[in-house]
């Protein structure tokens, strides 16, 4: 019975890299369209660093880590970011 569950559990990291995958792929449209703001906000919606699986997590932050990165006016971002993605951010 404990193997069902981790069967059940590594399906749904699958389908979880799976969306950050196509996730990844709007934050890099946003990105090319000069909206590095609201690719964060793609990025940190649904966040999925909530989850046990480090592979999950990982993904997670290489989605965030690029949005972050294309940001050139950090005070601009966290202004104008909604005070609920603060947290999500720090951690």
């Amino acid at each position: 019975m404990a193997g069902a569950e981790g069967f059940v559990e590594a399906d749904n990291a699958e389908a979880i890299i799976t969306r950050i995958e196509h996730k990844s792929r709007k934050i890099e449209s946003l990105l090319k369209q000069y909206k590095p703001v609201e690719a964060l906000r793609t990025a940190l919606e649904g966040t999925y660093a909530m989850t046990g699986d480090e592979r999950c997590k990982s993904a997670h932050w290489i989605a965030v880590h690029r949005a972050l990165m294309a940001i050139k006016d950090v005070d601009g971002m966290l202004s104008s970011l909604d005070p609920e993605y603060y947290d999500i951010l720090m951690k």
